[in-house]
């Protein structure tokens, strides 16, 4: 790991859906950058990778920082998404939204035992 003053930590996802910490270099806050556009996949993908950070499934998480609480609410907050956008999504982003939804709650029950 770099120095706090030269690097900033940050989530990546894998395309397993496996979620790390890694650190990156600080960004001038003098200099413009420019964010990815969102999409509502870049979304629910965001808020999943909030859930695994609560439910300890991120590396450099120890389990006494888990928040389980925190990640049903995400849970819940995706299951509201579903319900609220149902018919109103293209096919890859139902069956993202599906497959996140599917793979948190079975991490949520394992960590709650």
């Amino acid at each position: 790991m770099t120095d706090d003053k030269d690097s900033q930590r940050v989530f990546a996802t894998d395309p397993d859906g496996r979620t790390r910490i890694t650190d990156r270099p600080s960004v001038d806050q003098n200099s413009p950058r420019s964010l990815q556009d969102m999409d509502f996949s870049t979304h629910i993908l965001s808020l999943n990778a909030m859930a695994l950070l609560h439910l300890g499934d991120v590396d450099g998480i120890a389990e006494d920082e888990r928040d389980v609480g925190a990640a049903a609410h995400i849970i819940d907050t995706l299951k509201m998404l579903k319900e609220k956008t149902a018919n109103n999504l293209n096919a890859s982003e139902e069956k993202l939204l599906d497959t996140l939804l599917y793979e948190l709650k079975v991490k949520y029950l394992h960590v709650r035992g």
